[in-house]
């Protein structure tokens, strides 16, 4: 900074003796104007020339103090503005800046400098001469004003920021007094009520409500009087009578004296809810008489099949015990007609061939309905659940003995060959003898009534699963077998695989459905698989030691 080398450089130079400071009744003036004037010589020393006015109260100096020391003259000027008084004092034209002053005591001073430079003869930059004066009120009065503008133009910016927002915001908003005159509302609001802002402001809120809502809006009203702050569901009325909900969340306003001038209440549409909770409470009333009507329809059902269910089982007890009378009566003569067979045949003289074949056919067919009869008189015992377990000890050796002397005759009949793979001889099981050997000796029947020149297998084992021991029978033979569609029916009442079959080979359809209910009678099972010219395979398992079962319910054969 020029003037600073050159005030600091030049210290120790001589100086002379300065001219005198100006007219008395000038310095009076700048006194009274609060000014100061100087002369400064920079070249080829600093030395202040002259000075007169209100150094003292300016800067807080003394003139002879200036004079005696010119570098305070540097030293005065603040240092942020050093560097523009510098520029303004080392000009080749006159200038005019505001520095600050920073006297030693008391606050700082604007201070306003018309400096003009002068030259000497040759026309040689010497020095300059400056009027210096206090701008301090000025300047802070400037300031002032460029804050004030600086706020005002802030506060119009924020009033159309929040004019903005507020009236882009989804939710309606509205001012209104202590007595419900609107003082404001947005265009959210307006629209929602089919109105103008322009048109609601003045008027009172219940000029959009019906009686009922207008009755809750003036308790509302009464409440923020109070200092209350609500939120509720609420009804307007538009002005051509269409209305719409909102849910209102309402404030009371308080002047800067704390005094209730009104209340802000912000306003969200809910018609889509409402229309939605209308619909849901119509379904739910629709859905609630389509239940009571449903239930009194089930409830009469439920009547008519216990009704029903009553008929039938006591159907089905005429029926038992119809077909048990009639079995104890058809066995009667039937027995008498094997009895009165088996003589004549006896009897019969050789050479009487003809007569024993009709008689040896008079007693098959006397069998065949006896074992019918005892058929239906199973059947009828399940669907009553009057049949009962003999339960004993046995060995799987004397059944099976038993099984393939009774089979071998039809075995011969139809020349299959009986294989017998059984590995548990010696054990013994505990069960219903004579019930199993109906079941085994049924399938056994079957495989060699279905088989011709053909093998039969039996195979009898045991095993464990679940902590409990099982007896395994599997019967197969390679006769004529099941197509696979057929196998579901295959254990129900009077089914077959095909009525071509029943035809054929004979049969009720009965022995397979009693076979699986006395099986389930002894805690067990029974399975097939099998396919068309290979042949099929049943299996059943039953425990090794017989549980109490509880007998089948009524119907558990029919399906």
């Amino acid at each position: 900074m020029p003037v600073r080398r050159e005030v600091e450089g030049n210290k120790g130079a001589p100086e002379h003796a300065a001219p005198a400071s100006g007219d008395p009744w000038v310095e009076g003036l700048l006194r009274q104007a609060g000014c100061v004037a100087l002369r400064v010589q920079v070249m080829p020393a600093v030395r202040i020339l002259e000075v007169t006015g209100a150094l003292s109260e300016l800067g807080g100096l003394g003139i002879d103090e200036l004079r005696a020391n010119p570098s305070l003259l540097w030293r005065l000027v603040h240092p942020e503005d050093r560097r523009v008084y510098a520029q303004a004092v080392g000009a080749d034209e006159p200038q005019t800046v505001i520095v600050r002053w920073k006297r030693g005591r008391g606050p700082v001073v604007w201070t306003e400098h018309a400096v003009t430079p002068w030259r000497d003869e040759l026309g040689h930059a010497v020095g300059f001469s400056a009027l210096i004066r206090d701008v301090t009120l000025r300047t802070t009065v400037q300031q002032e004003l460029v804050s004030t503008r600086e706020a005002l133009e802030w506060a119009r910016r924020d009033s159309a920021y929040f004019h903005t927002l507020i009236h882009t915001v989804n939710d309606g908003i509205l001012v209104n007094d202590v007595d419900g005159t609107i003082e404001f509302v947005n265009s959210q609001l307006a629209a929602l009520l089919r109105a103008s802002p322009e048109e609601m402001v003045g008027h009172y809120i219940f000029d959009y409500m019906d009686d009922e809502s207008a009755a809750a809006a003036r308790a509302n009203l009464r409440r923020r009087r109070e200092g209350a702050e609500d939120q509720f569901d609420f009804r307007w009325r538009r002005k051509d009578g269409s209305e719409f909900w909102s849910i209102v969340a309402a404030k009371p306003l308080y002047d800067a004296e704390g005094r209730h001038k009104g209340s802000l209440v912000a306003v969200t549409d809910i018609s889509r809810r409402k229309q939605a909770e209308d619909a849901v409470m119509r379904a739910r009333d629709e859905l609630e008489q389509r239940v009571a009507e449903r239930t009194e329809a089930l409830a009469l059902e439920v009547q008519e099949r216990r009704r029903a269910e009553a008929d039938a089982q006591a159907a089905s007890r005429t029926k038992s015990h119809f077909l048990a009378n009639m079995s104890h009566e058809l066995r009667t003569p039937l027995n008498a007609i094997l009895g009165y067979s088996e003589l004549l045949l006896e009897e019969a003289e050789d050479g009487q061939d003809q007569l024993k074949t009709d008689v040896d056919r008079i007693r098959g067919a006397a069998e065949h309905l006896l074992g019918l009869i005892n058929n239906i008189l199973d059947l009828s015992k399940i669907e009553a659940a009057k049949m009962e377990l003999a339960v004993e000890d046995f060995s799987v050796g004397e059944l099976v003995e038993d099984l393939r002397s009774t089979i071998l005759p039809p075995m011969i009949k139809n020349q299959n060959r009986l294989q017998i793979h059984c590995p548990v001889l010696e054990r013994s099981i505990t069960t219903d003898r004579t019930k199993l050997k109906q079941v085994v000796l049924n399938l056994l029947s079957n495989a060699c009534k279905f088989t011709r020149r053909g093998w039969v297998d039996l195979r009898v084992d045991m095993t464990w699963e679940d902590e409990v021991e099982w007896l395994l029978v599997e019967v197969s033979d390679t006769g004529i077998g099941i197509p696979e569609h057929k196998l579901a029916n295959l254990f129900h009442v009077f089914a077959q695989a095909d009525g071509s079959v029943a035809r054929q080979y004979g049969g009720t359809g009965l022995g397979l459905a009693i076979s699986r209910e006395l099986c389930r009678l002894l805690g067990g099972d029974i399975a097939v698989r099998s396919a068309v010219g290979e042949g099929t395979t049943f299996s059943l398992r039953i425990p090794v030691l017989a549980a109490d079962p509880a007998p089948p319910g009524p119907g558990a054969v029919v399906r």
